[in-house]
């Protein structure tokens, strides 16, 4: 299906039903409490876990020293991080261990996942749903191109969520270094990374490349995925046509704005600070290809058509698609959107590739 197909009548009835019940689920949310690290790495519902796909959860030690970026922000107590490690199994059975050169080729597609800095985990039935996609895509295209198929592993960090405020800016930044870093040190090179995210995720992804490019990393990641990221903290910057969309989306504009203060917290930084919303990051010619999907009736398309045009500026490889008329989140609404999420991961399984 086109990114450009308006939404049908059975579809816009749907995502106001959704909008419906978010916006009175919102006000439920547990606050005030924090997951340690045992319960965030716990395994997915077995019945949510599809019978092709294993999954293996490690955890990360804390970084031993803050990324030098980081420093200069509010102390958060380093932690320790768990990782879920999703990938295919052969016939249905599991994966044999690997060897370092197998390793050092593997694809990997580092995904971190979004929920306003609120909500969201790595075992939560939709994004498995599309881990599992996304993995099934690579592995059938990559079968396509070649007879010796590199392995791809899709790997989920659990980082912490700014429901106390403790876990608020950079708690997360610092677990995804964390991640990260461990990653590498098992043996995956990074040129076989890429670094994907959606909505807070991907905003994530974005900083998080950034602090890749300012460290001592010898290479950089082989490129970013992002999913409509939430890449301005800025209450105020709504365009004519987020405003024009403020209704269509799944959820009011003021939801978005309190799961921003909740993450921003007590640490005084700028909203417009790089290391808080991606589009400001001070991009160079060494940031990788990006590619970013979003719908035109998400009022954070803002920040994706800003990330666009700097890079553009930049003469950057970068590849902005607009969903006509889809709200915020649709990629993990396959009863809604499931043409559109067919388009997406094709979309992302040619960008690995190339």
């Amino acid at each position: 299906m086109s990114p450009n197909t308006p939404l049908t009548d059975e579809q816009r009835n749907a995502v106001t039903g959704l909008r419906t019940m978010l916006n009175t689920s919102m006000a439920s949310l547990p606050l005030g409490t924090a997951q340690s690290v045992d319960e965030r790495a716990r395994r997915p519902a077995p019945e949510s876990l599809p019978t092709d796909v294993t999954v293996r959860i490690e955890i990360a030690p804390p970084s031993p020293q803050p990324h030098p970026l980081l420093e200069r922000t509010v102390f958060r107590t380093p932690e320790r991080v768990p990782i879920y490690f999703y990938a295919l199994r052969s016939d249905h059975a599991e994966p044999e261990p690997e060897s370092a050169a197998e390793l050092a080729n593997t694809r990997v597609i580092f995904f971190i996942h979004g929920g306003g800095n609120i909500t969201g985990h790595p075992s939560h039935p939709p994004f498995i749903q599309f881990y599992t996609q996304l993995l099934r895509a690579v592995a059938s295209a990559s079968a396509d191109a070649a007879a010796a198929t590199p392995k791809c592993v899709l790997i989920a960090p659990s980082y912490r969520l700014a429901t106390v405020p403790e876990n608020a800016f950079p708690a997360a930044l610092h677990d995804l270094v964390a991640a990260y870093d461990y990653v590498l040190d098992k043996g995956y090179d990074a040129s076989n990374v890429v670094i994907a995210g959606d909505s807070a995720g991907g905003n994530h992804a974005l900083v998080l490349t950034h602090l890749v490019l300012q460290s001592s990393r010898p290479s950089s990641p082989h490129g970013v995925i992002v999913n409509a990221p939430s890449a301005m903290q800025v209450d105020d910057r709504l365009s004519e046509h987020a405003k024009a969309h403020i209704d269509k989306d799944i959820l009011d504009v003021s939801w978005y704005a309190w799961m921003t203060s909740m993450y921003v917290g007590d640490s005084g930084a700028s909203r417009t600070d790089p290391l808080l919303s991606g589009a400001f990051i001070p991009f160079t010619v060494s940031w990788p290809k990006t590619l970013i999907l979003v719908g035109t009736a998400d009022l954070l398309i803002d920040a994706s058509r800003e990330l666009a045009e700097r890079l553009v500026a930049l003469n950057r490889p970068v590849e902005l698609v607009e969903y006509d008329e889809r709200p915020h989140g649709w990629w993990v609404m396959p009863d809604i959107f499931p043409e559109n999420i067919q388009d997406a991961v094709q979309r992302i399984t040619q960008f690995i590739l190339q």
